[in-house]
């Protein structure tokens, strides 16, 4: 038997869904007798014309964020053909760095690669090698052999292709060739990663895949050049 004491009124509880489906069904009923006196009230006129500006910015608005990602992502997609790098989803550590001192240069476990703050390493004079490790992540399969790093990816310069958080994986190796990404030390600004955009006999030029960022030159010396980003997993990937 149900205990009446104990009711609550339906009125305690209805939830603002509950309370806009019901204006949704008063106004239809106004629709509906256009004779109404409530079309003859200015409150009621500016309430519903405020009402609907209210609902046309909320459609506008997401239907900007939905166009504006699509967007990036098919760029990112073209960048990443053009570039020659492959886009996979967020990479996760396969085990910490054993000691907080272990650097890039130490032995890495079998099938993994060690990862590298790459804003860390900014500092003028410092060897990447030497930066801490904090983590190391598994080698896909499917790359061709040879020597790699994963690096952490800081600022926006390479977006959408690559964010901050992202993680690159960079063959090791001197070769440049035009439009790949690479990473390279800069003489007086540490190190960075871009896009080739031209090689000449004595320099290389770097860009950013942002529009508006100046051209980076460095000498065209190998000992420069760290290597070329083959991946990125990158937080952003749909």
């Amino acid at each position: 038997m149900r205990d009446e004491r104990h009711e609550v009124p339906r009125s305690l509880y209805q939830s603002e869904l509950d309370a806009e489906l019901l204006a949704e069904a008063v106004g239809r009923g106004l629709i509906r007798n256009p004779e109404h006196p409530v079309w003859r009230d200015d409150r009621f006129l500016a309430w519903l014309a405020a009402e609907a500006r209210a609902r046309a910015e909320r459609r506008v608005r997401v239907s900007e964020k939905v166009l504006v990602g699509r967007g990036e992502q098919l760029m990112a997609r073209a960048q990443a053909s053009k570039l020659r790098v492959s886009r996979r989803g967020n990479s996760s550590p396969v085990e910490p760095a054993m000691r907080s001192a272990e650097s890039a240069s130490a032995t890495t476990p079998r099938g993994a690669v060690a990862v590298v703050e790459l804003g860390i390493a900014a500092g003028v004079g410092r060897e990447l090698w030497d930066e801490p490790v904090q983590s190391w992540v598994e080698l896909p399969p499917d790359v061709p052999p040879g020597k790699y790093v994963a690096l952490k990816i800081v600022g926006e310069s390479m977006a959408p292709l690559m964010h901050t958080g992202d993680t690159v994986l960079v063959r090791i190796g001197a070769d440049v060739k035009r439009d790949t990404v690479v990473v390279a030390r800069h003489p007086e600004d540490g190190y960075v990663c871009k896009r080739v955009s031209r090689v000449r006999r004595d320099a290389i030029e770097l860009s950013s895949l942002d529009p508006g960022r100046p051209i980076i030159t460095i000498p065209r010396d190998p000992s420069l050049m760290v290597g070329t980003v083959v991946l990125v997993w990158c937080q952003h990937r749909k």
